[in-house]
């Protein structure tokens, strides 16, 4: 299934390069809510890997441990084709730490303390970002005052093709099974349906860029804090609230579609409309459960900082769980699309 190309905020362009040319090109870390407290049954293992999967490595992880697979988890999935920094946690309740080295390639343990509760998926504050666009051709001034415009003013929050499968396989597969096809296996059932959810946010989100009120207020947005998840339906902005959207301190948000929930307020009429050609999705997403939730139509690089080597630029930045890198870099510059392979 081919995706749209979804409308960029801030112009065309930039420039043209390599993304993960090298492993080393694209350098994840990430960040937890909280630090082990060195004492516990879970053994929390700080792991750096190159070129590897994550759900494969925790699979050898259980093999090293003498483990059931379920005994090891993680806050989330990471670039295969990067170098990567993540946590592990095993549980190993009355028994000692593995005492046998960990000899995978590409693989190394950083860090390993005990806590007194497992790593759970989705349990992540966020990742750090160091990318290297390779053979790059640009204006480098050009770039860099892109680059402050995504650190001081945000970019659109969508979500990444990384999202949608290989050629959009995930939103193919739903499709299928949404038409009365075979479901798929009960584990893979979320990936399929967080594909559905992403892409109706995405062209929500999309219908707002071309308005060019994605990072405005609109009577009947439900306005997110820039930390963390709370927020309110604002029917009728007062004056500290414009100023605090546009501050960046409230962000304006849209549905991730599902069953209606009285806390987050009605669908508005420009959500309705936008979606109204969308009700084989909808419905599928109801008859399945998925209640509505709710993402921020904005994002920023936090703490960005951009620097030059032999002429390639490096993007070093935050992003909050759930956001993705490659949609930043795409409000700066292009690459090829063999080079973008999770």
């Amino acid at each position: 299934m081919t995706l749209p190309l979804w409308p960029r905020a801030w112009g065309e362009p930039l420039g043209q390069g390599r993304l993960k040319a090298e492993p080393a090109d694209f350098q994840v870390t990430e960040v937890l809510p909280e630090t082990p407290s060195g004492d516990g049954e879970h053994l929390w293992l700080t792991i750096e890997k190159t070129g590897q999967n994550t759900a494969w490595l925790a699979r050898q992880l259980a093999r090293w441990a003498d483990l059931p697979p379920r005994a090891v988890s993680y806050a989330g999935l990471k670039d295969r084709h990067a170098v990567t920094t993540q946590t592990f946690s095993l549980h190993l309740p009355g028994q000692a730490d593995p005492s046998q080295p960990l000899l995978i390639d590409g693989v190394r343990i950083i860090e390993r303390q005990r806590h007194h509760r497992k790593l759970k998926t989705g349990q992540l504050v966020g990742n750090e970002f160091r990318i290297r666009l390779r053979d790059f051709s640009g204006d480098a001034d050009a770039v860099a005052e892109r680059w402050q415009r995504l650190v001081e003013h945000g970019f659109p929050n969508y979500f990444g093709p990384q999202r949608f499968g290989d050629g959009g396989a995930n939103l193919e597969r739903a499709r299928d099974w949404f038409a009365g096809g075979k479901p798929p296996r009960r584990e893979h059932r979320g990936i399929h349906l967080s594909a559905v959810r992403s892409y109706l946010f995405n062209e929500l989100l999309a219908r707002r860029v071309e308005a060019g009120n994605w990072n405005q207020w609109l009577p009947g947005d439900y306005l997110q804090f820039r930390e963390g998840q709370g927020g309110f339906v604002c029917l009728q902005a007062q004056e500290h609230d414009l100023d605090r959207v546009q501050q960046g301190q409230l962000s304006p948000t849209a549905s991730m579609p599902g069953r209606i929930k009285d806390s987050l307020g009605p669908l508005d009429d420009r959500e309705t409309q936008a979606l109204a050609d969308e009700s084989f999705w909808l419905d599928g997403l109801t008859k399945r459960g998925i209640e509505r939730g709710l993402r921020k139509l904005r994002v920023y690089a936090e703490r960005g900082v951009l620097t030059w080597q032999d002429g390639d630029p490096i993007f070093t930045f935050f992003l909050p769980a759930g956001s993705y890198a490659t949609t930043a870099l795409r409000e700066v510059a292009t690459w090829n699309e063999d080079d973008e392979r999770d």
